[in-house]
């Protein structure tokens, strides 16, 4: 304790002493005494007691006076029962005998058993002190702090300071003789200090005792209800019946189901309204009579947001429907096994959400929610069961496929929001027709709707999961390989050739992956899977790695045999455009391997470039900062080429494949490309021919100006050794 609380302890003792002195009684433990006791020592319950022994009955303890922090149970007025008789609880005849030897006990709640541990538990004590008040020498009961701290120790100064006090009490119950009359004010203070409503009643039902609390929280006024039945008074008329039978019941043979018991019920207010309430019966015996303590709390507060929770937990804030964990208890609550399943998988709403915001993207969701529900047949269930998921669960066999096919008619169809903006929802729809676990059901649903194509439905096979099994595995194996670095994983080189001498001026780097014990895993399947399982970054980051060795490895040979060197190309995915240090890390690589930076081109695809054009600009930019040179792949894919191909700062141009292979037969493709060809060369380009398969191809692409070709007729990708043995010049036709 700091020499400032400490100070505040002994202002607080003088003040107990003085107020003792003024009133005579234990009306001195006033509420706001006890709670800056409190706060001085870091207690959170203070309470006296008092003893009483009767032979043959043991020792029993009336609470006095109790004060505890906001939110907490208050203990029962009233006497408690017996503490120590014959067969009860060893560990209060042990402290029994110790108090009256004037000693005190301490302890902490969760080292307790029996009567004594069930009581401290129920009333949130943690850590206690108790210091024997001694009256003329003898036991009269004893002055109790707690503390929230288990870990905490009564220091002996504290233990002093408790002891001073309780000597003060002691000379207050000798003076005024409360060991014989309970103090009226003493109890009223108890009784007002209190935060939760007590309401004490004899044994005819009768309201003798309201204290504020319950003023506050019954509408009513203590003079107006002192000797009103309690029943008729803060019972609802529904429990009403039941009330009386079970008090009856009680005072008749002492069975009672709510007694010493914290159960949740409902009140009624002086308007007749209905709330919740927490509450606590006790029964006090004394002078002969019995009398029943209720203690209550308004619970209205705790219901609301135990109902919030509820629904956050069970339903989708957006669109009300149950969400997965609230499809799941619906289920468990129904009898039987659902019969069928479909699940809509909305493959675009996450990008344009993302584009387009929530402003635009919670309407379309609402907008499918209402298409859902009015296709929604007899007996079943619709739910969001994912950001871009729908699930509707049949509880009646068959269905399944036909609302499947009656829904795949209406997504052919544009969906009108109320903005009158129309949009078509590219979905996959998985169907299961069988009845089953829901779990099962909705899993099998789920793997058919990601396996369907745009639009259609898929009703789910065994075939499916197999194919599902398989590509989980090869997502493992690729994983391991990716992570690991290992040689299943190596680099082929295609060349790019000039079309007018048919020498090769370099080659574009190409990712192959042949796992152990497998056939060649084509790139056609690897590449997309890497980019759906987030491998695309490290996949890219070990091409650009290898690349740039390889690169510098022939450098260094060419050079030794007096011959120029050649250019690699290097492929650079969306996710790496993204990277902040993309260009930071290239020229680290750069330095690592002595690599000349004009030897290294890096290029991006058309349709990555317009995903995010300013940021494919600025990295671009970065890496002509590092001398590398760039090239814009695929192009003639994407739908505003043109609009952003003066902004790019593109070193080449790379002709799509679809239009090289067409211009043999179609002479509008080779106006297409003669058009690209000028323009890019306008832009200071040079221009790269793709797919070249055929003499009659490269012959019109040379006519059309087209300064390099890469395709088959030229090469096809092959390892590194092969690539370095290539002639310096081809000439295929």
């Amino acid at each position: 304790m700091t020499w400032t609380s400490a100070n505040e302890a002994l202002d607080i003792l003088a003040e107990l002493v003085s107020a003792a002195n003024r009133a005579g009684d234990l009306s001195c433990l006033n509420a706001d005494l006890l709670g800056r006791m409190a706060a001085v020592y870091g207690l959170q319950r203070i309470s006296l007691f008092q003893v009483h022994e009767k032979d043959g009955a043991g020792v029993s303890a009336t609470c006095r006076v109790d004060w505890t922090l906001p939110g907490r149970p208050a203990l029962v007025a009233g006497t408690h029962p017996p503490l120590t008789v014959d067969g009860g609880d060893p560990l209060l005849a042990e402290w029994a005998a110790r108090r009256r030897r004037g000693e005190m006990v301490c302890g902490l709640t969760r080292d307790l058993t029996g009567y004594a541990g069930a009581f401290f538990q129920a009333y949130g004590i943690v850590n206690f002190l108790t210091v024997p008040v001694m009256v003329h020498g003898r036991w009269w009961g004893h002055f109790c702090v707690d503390s929230a701290d288990e870990g905490r120790a009564w220091s002996a100064g504290e233990q002093r300071a408790f002891r001073c006090m309780a000597d003060v009490l002691s000379g207050v119950v000798a003076r005024s003789g409360t060991e014989q009359v309970v103090s009226e004010a003493s109890r009223q203070a108890m009784l007002d200090s209190s935060i939760d409503g007590v309401v004490i009643a004899d044994e005819a039902g009768a309201i003798i005792e309201f204290n504020r609390a319950a003023e506050v929280m019954f509408g009513y006024s203590r003079a107006g209800v002192l000797g009103r039945s309690m029943t008729e008074t803060i019972v609802p008329a529904h429990y009403a019946g039941r009330h009386k039978e079970g008090f009856a019941r009680h005072l008749a043979t002492g069975e009672n189901r709510i007694l010493q018991r914290l159960i949740e019920v409902e009140a009624r207010r002086s308007d007749a309204s209905v709330f919740p309430v927490e509450l606590t019966v006790s029964e006090i015996k004394a002078d002969g009579r019995r009398m029943f303590a209720a203690h209550l709390r308004d619970i209205s507060d705790r219901l609301a947001a135990r109902r919030e929770l509820e629904r956050l937990a069970y339903f989708d804030g957006a669109t009300g429907l149950p969400n997965r964990a609230g499809l799941m208890r619906l289920s468990a609550r129904r009898a039987g096994e659902p019969a069928g399943a479909v699940v809509v998988q909305l493959r675009d709403l996450g990008v344009l959400a993302a584009s387009l915001g929530e402003d635009w993207a919670k309407p379309m969701v609402l907008e499918m929610t209402g298409l859902l529900g009015a296709l929604l047949p007899p007996d079943a269930t619709l739910a969001r069961t994912g950001e871009s998921e729908f699930a509707i669960v049949l509880w009646q066999p068959g269905g399944a496929v036909d609302l499947a096919a009656r829904l795949q008619r209406r997504l052919g169809t544009a969906l009108v929001m109320p903005s009158r903006r129309r949009f078509y929802v590219r979905a996959g729809i998985g169907v299961v027709e069988r009845g089953g676990p829901i779990t099962d059901i909705l899993r099998d649903a789920d793997m058919a709707s990601r396996g369907s194509p745009d639009g259609a439905a898929c009703v789910f096979e065994e075939a499916i999961r197999a194919s599902h099994q398989r590509r989980l595995e090869l997502e493992t194996a690729l994983r391991d390989a990716v992570q690991q670095r290992r040689r299943e994983l190596t680099l082929h080189y295609q060349p790019v050739v000039a079309i007018t001498t048919g020498a090769v001026a370099g080659f574009e780097a190409l990712a192959r992956w042949q796992p152990p014990g497998r056939d060649s895993v084509p790139p056609g399947v690897f590449v997309p899977l890497a980019e759906a399982s987030g491998l695309a970054d490290s996949l890219g980051d070990w091409v650009i790695e290898a690349a740039m060795a390889d690169c510098a490895a022939w450098r260094r040979e060419r050079e030794g045999a007096g011959l120029a060197p050649q250019h690699v190309s290097i492929n650079l995915s969306a996710t790496q455009l993204s990277a902040p240090d993309l260009a930071e890390r290239i020229g680290e690589g750069l330095a690592r391997h002595a690599l000349d930076a004009r030897l290294a081109r890096f290029e991006l695809t058309e349709s990555a470039i317009l995903s995010q054009p300013d940021l494919a600009i600025r990295t671009l930019h970065s890496l002509r900062a590092l001398g590398c040179s760039t090239a814009i792949d695929d192009f003639g894919t994407g739908y505003s080429s043109f609009s952003y191909l003066q902004r790019l700062p593109m070193d080449v141009l790379k002709i799509d494949r679809s239009f090289v292979q067409d211009l043999a037969r179609n002479e509008r493709t080779r106006d297409i490309v003669h058009v690209m060809v000028e323009l890019a060369h306008g832009l200071g380009m040079t221009v790269v021919g793709e797919g070249v398969e055929t003499c009659e191809t490269l012959q019109i692409l040379g006519q059309l100006g087209c300064d390099y070709g890469q395709g088959f007729l030229l090469g096809r990708p092959m390892a590194r050794g092969a690539a370095a043995a290539l002639p310096e010049r081809i000439s295929p036709c």
